[in-house]
C-alpha cells in the first residue's frame, strides 16, 4: 500500500486535487481510499488531503496517514509541517528552488506551479488554483499512472473547464525538475 499526502492551503484546490488523484488511479485499476480534512474550512488555513492506493489488495486500514510515501506540498510555507517516510517522494510548488539537504533520502521534485496556473487562467495573483498543475507534475515524477488518464479525469469532472486545466498539467508535466 502507497500513501499520498497533499498540503496546501485552502482555496488552492487540495482537496479536489485529492478527488481527481483517487478517481485517477481509480481509473488505472488500483484500489483506492480518498480522505480530506480541511482543518478551519477558511480560505488560506492548512489544508491537507490524502490518497491510500493499493494495486493487490482491497484497502480496509482507516486510521490517519501521519508518515506519507509521497508529499505533494502547494504552498512553501508549509513545507517545515509535512512529515515523509524514508526514501519517499516529494512535490513541491516553488519558484525559488530549494536546498535538499544532503541527509535526506528523498527523491524531491519541484515546479513553479503558481506561474503554470496563472499562465493558464487559474485563479488570481493572491490565489493561483495550482491543484491540477501539481498533478500534471506529480504524473511525471512518479511515473505511475499514465498523462492519458488525467485527461480524461479532468474532462469528466470539470466540463468546459478541463481545457484550461489540462493545459496547466501539461505545462506542469514539462516542467517538473529532480533536484
Amino acid at each position: 500500500m502507497k500513501e499520498i499526502g497533499l498540503h496546501g492551503r485552502g482555496g488552492q484546490g487540495v482537496v479536489m486535487a485529492g478527488d481527481l488523484l483517487a478517481n485517477i488511479y481509480f481509473l488505472e485499476g488500483y484500489n483506492v481510499q480518498f480522505m480530506p480534512s480541511y482543518g478551519a474550512e477558511r480560505r488560506g488555513s492548512p489544508s491537507n488531503a490524502y490518497v491510500r492506493i493499493d494495486k493487490e489488495r482491497k484497502i480496509l486500514t482507516r486510521y490517519s496517514i501521519t508518515m506519507p510515501d509521497a508529499v505533494v506540498v502547494f504552498n512553501l510555507t508549509l513545507l517545515s509541517n509535512v512529515a515523509l517516510k524514508e526514501g519517499g517522494l516529494a512535490l513541491i510548488n516553488t519558484a525559488e528552488g530549494i536546498d535538499k539537504k544532503a541527509d535526506a533520502n528523498a527523491r524531491v521534485f519541484v515546479v513553479d506551479a503558481n506561474s503554470i496556473a496563472l499562465e493558464s487562467g487559474l485563479g488570481t495573483p493572491a490565489m493561483p488554483l495550482v491543484n491540477t498543475a501539481l498533478l500534471g507534475a506529480y504524473c511525471k515524477a512518479s511515473g505511475e499512472f499514465s498523462f492519458d488518464t488525467l485527461k480524461r479525469v479532468y474532462e469528466d469532472k470539470m466540463g468546459k473547464r478541463a481545457r484550461f486545466n489540462i493545459e496547466a498539467a501539461e505545462k506542469a508535466y514539462e516542467s517538473v525538475r529532480e533536484i
